[in-house]
């Protein structure tokens, strides 16, 4: 049985997984270098606690680590598009 807080741990991890993958895909194809070399960091950490969580878990943090990174797209793709997409203007 995973507990609530371990359970909300691994879904906050997912969520910054996949919203920072979301993120520097986003930044690669509208050609931010900076953004996508400093969310390289981000991903590094975030994909380490991904691995520490399901290494003591197992199958069961799918649930948790599912629902975290549908959250975590999600998020990433609309900050981009209102914030970071919308600096740059085309001539």
């Amino acid at each position: 049985m995973i507990s609530l807080v371990s359970g909300l741990g691994m879904s906050l991890a997912a969520f910054c997984v996949v919203a920072l993958r979301a993120f520097q895909q986003q930044n690669v194809v509208h050609g931010f270098y900076g953004l996508a070399v400093a969310t390289s960091y981000g991903l590094a950490f975030a994909d380490i606690a991904i691995v520490l969580y399901v290494v003591n878990t197992g199958w069961p943090a799918a649930i948790w680590i599912g629902t975290g990174g549908a959250f975590g797209v999600t998020f990433a793709m609309f900050m981009h598009s209102k914030f970071i997409s919308k600096r740059r203007t085309v001539t």
